[in-house]
C-alpha cells in the first residue's frame, strides 16, 4: 500500500513518483517570500491611497512603482513554482521581466493617448444652509447663510491638477459679487467665519475644501461651501440670485489665479 511505502522511504528528499519536481522551501525562502509579500501589498495600498500624489510624478515613475509590485508579488510566489525551482534567472527573465511589460505600455503609450487638455465640472445639486437651519454638522451660529453645491470635477490632464472653486454673480448693472470657496488651510490663527466653518467641515469626507486635487483623467465630487457674507441692500442669497443677470462657477489656478473653466449655476 502507498501508507507503507511512504513509512519505508529512506530517501525523504527524493519523491515517489519519478519525473515530479521536488519542492524543499527553507527558511530564508520563506523569509524573502514574506518580505516580497508586505512589499507588493505596501506598494499596491500606496498607489491606490495617493492618487492624487502619484498622479503629480511623470509617467516613468508610476510604471515603475506598478512594476516594484508586480516584481515583488512574482518573488513572493517563486518558491511554490516547481518548474523554476532553482532557477531564479530563468524565472525573473521568462516571467518577472515580461510581466512589466504591459505596465510600461499603458503609461508610457496608451494612458498619453486617452488624455485631454485641461479640467471639466458641472453641478450637480443645490443645498443652502441659512442662520435657521442645520445639516447636522454646521450649527450656524452667524448671521451669513452658507451654500454648499455639490459638484464634479474632471482632470482630462496626465498629471494630477489643482484647482480653486469661486461662484461669481453678476447683476443687470453689469456689476459682481465674487465668492471663494472655505480653503483646506487658512493662514495665520484668525477666527473668521470662513476658519470656523473649515474646522466644522474638515472631518467630513462630504465636503471639499480647496484647492481640489483632481487626478490624472479621474474626476471627484463633492459639496464645496460657499460663505455669503457681501450681500448689499438687506437682500437674501436667494434673492441676490433671482435677482442675478449671471451666476456661474469658476475653476482658477491656485497659484496663478488664471480662469481655467467656467459652468453655469443651478437656482435654488
Amino acid at each position: 500500500m502507498l501508507i507503507g511505502r511512504l513509512r519505508e522511504n529512506k530517501y525523504p528528499d527524493r519523491c515517489l513518483f519519478p519525473g515530479a519536481p521536488v519542492m524543499n522551501i527553507s527558511l530564508r525562502q520563506v523569509v524573502i517570500c514574506v518580505a516580497a509579500l508586505l512589499v507588493a501589498t505596501v506598494t499596491v495600498v500606496f498607489i491606490s491611497q495617493n492618487a492624487s500624489r502619484l498622479g503629480s510624478e511623470s509617467l516613468l515613475v508610476r510604471a515603475l512603482f506598478l512594476s516594484l509590485a508586480i516584481v515583488a508579488a512574482l518573488v513572493a510566489v517563486y518558491p511554490f513554482n516547481p518548474i523554476f525551482a532553482g532557477k531564479p534567472g530563468a524565472y525573473s527573465l521568462a516571467v518577472c521581466a515580461p510581466a512589466i511589460i504591459p505596465g510600461f505600455i499603458y503609461y508610457l503609450l496608451l494612458l498619453p493617448a486617452q488624455a485631454g487638455l485641461g479640467v471639466t465640472a458641472e453641478q450637480l445639486q443645490s443645498q443652502l444652509i441659512t442662520d435657521s437651519s442645520s445639516n447636522g454638522i454646521i450649527e450656524v451660529g452667524f448671521s451669513y447663510p452658507i451654500y454648499t453645491p455639490t459638484i464634479t470635477v474632471s482632470n482630462r490632464e496626465l498629471f494630477t491638477k489643482q484647482v480653486n472653486v469661486f461662484l461669481r454673480m453678476t447683476d443687470g448693472n453689469n456689476e459682481s459679487a465674487l465668492f471663494r470657496a472655505v480653503r483646506s488651510e487658512i493662514p495665520g490663527s484668525s477666527l473668521s467665519v470662513e476658519a470656523t466653518v473649515q474646522g466644522m467641515l474638515s472631518e467630513s469626507a462630504e465636503y471639499l475644501l480647496i484647492p481640489l486635487e483632481i487626478p490624472p483623467l479621474r474626476s471627484i465630487s463633492g459639496k464645496v461651501v460657499f460663505i455669503i457674507s457681501n450681500l448689499e441692500d438687506g437682500s437674501t442669497f436667494t434673492e441676490a440670485l433671482a435677482k442675478a443677470h449671471q451666476a456661474q462657477f469658476e475653476l482658477r489656478n491656485p497659484v496663478h489665479g488664471e480662469l481655467l473653466y467656467e459652468f453655469p449655476l443651478i437656482r435654488i
